[in-house]
């Protein structure tokens, strides 16, 4: 029997490429005994509102998806950000589905409440790339692995940096938002995307959404709460080595 989902019009790809720069093969490194791949995807799982699906092109996380009963979709080697990979699949699936959501596999305590408020925000600047952004960590501001965003009044990103933006000069560091591995759009802006190329600030900043800053691609921010942070460093991986948690 086919599953009646709250948003049967979306499909949730989790693109995870096991090539990763900064933590070698981290999507397959064990936190309690699992892969950092099985909590990112058993926390959508357990979101439990729309359809979906791995996309990946290792055959190692393919076997660990077929392990635990997880559906996986072979992808190519080529795709060069997680975008391109999820666009690979709504090809596949655009018949299906309306929306399509790219969930990072490198998130393993994600806060499922991210998931259901960006998927809350269909009916709204649909025919744009949408991205979960939610308030800093006042702690540690400048972390570079933290892509930090500029907003106009209504949320529509004008930019976003590595770096701290914007500027605070007489006062504390408020207000300053981030993003999160989450997004949403329609097949239509996928292949807007996709079909354009990276251009410069793209390829100083390493941050993908600057492509829709540059080719003028609709982009907004969805305030959601705050999640721990994504997998990235080996400081990452021994702070969720130290955390206790568990699903039920």
């Amino acid at each position: 029997m086919t599953k009646n989902y709250k948003f049967s019009n979306v499909l949730i790809v989790i693109p995870a490429r096991l090539k990763s720069t900064r933590l070698k093969r981290k999507l397959l490194l064990k936190i309690h005994g699992y892969p950092v791949i099985y909590w990112t995807v058993s926390q959508v799982r357990k979101s439990n509102l729309a359809k979906f699906i791995v996309a990946t092109d290792s055959q190692e996380i393919k076997q660990v998806c077929d392990q635990y009963g997880f559906p996986v979709e072979m992808t190519s080697e080529n795709c060069t950000n997680g975008t391109e990979r999820v666009y690979e699949v709504a090809r596949k699936y655009k018949n299906d589905f309306k929306f399509f959501m790219n969930v990072q596999a490198d998130e393993p305590l994600l806060n499922v409440q991210i998931i259901e408020q960006l998927l809350s925000s269909i009916g709204v600047n649909d025919f744009s790339f949408k991205t979960a952004v939610s308030k800093i960590s006042k702690s540690n501001p400048n972390n570079s692995s933290e892509v930090k965003v500029a907003m106009s009044l209504d949320n529509r990103i004008r930019y976003a940096s590595r770096c701290l933006i914007p500027f605070f000069r007489d006062q504390a560091k408020e207000n300053i938002f981030k993003i999160h591995g989450v997004y949403l759009y329609p097949i239509k802006i996928l292949e807007k995307f996709v079909g354009s190329q990276e251009g410069i600030l793209e390829s100083i900043e390493k941050v993908e959404q600057l492509r829709c800053i540059e080719h003028d691609i609709p982009l907004y921010g969805i305030i959601t709460p705050g999640s721990f942070n994504s997998v990235d460093t080996k400081d990452d991986f021994e702070m969720y080595e130290n955390l206790k948690f568990h699903f039920n």
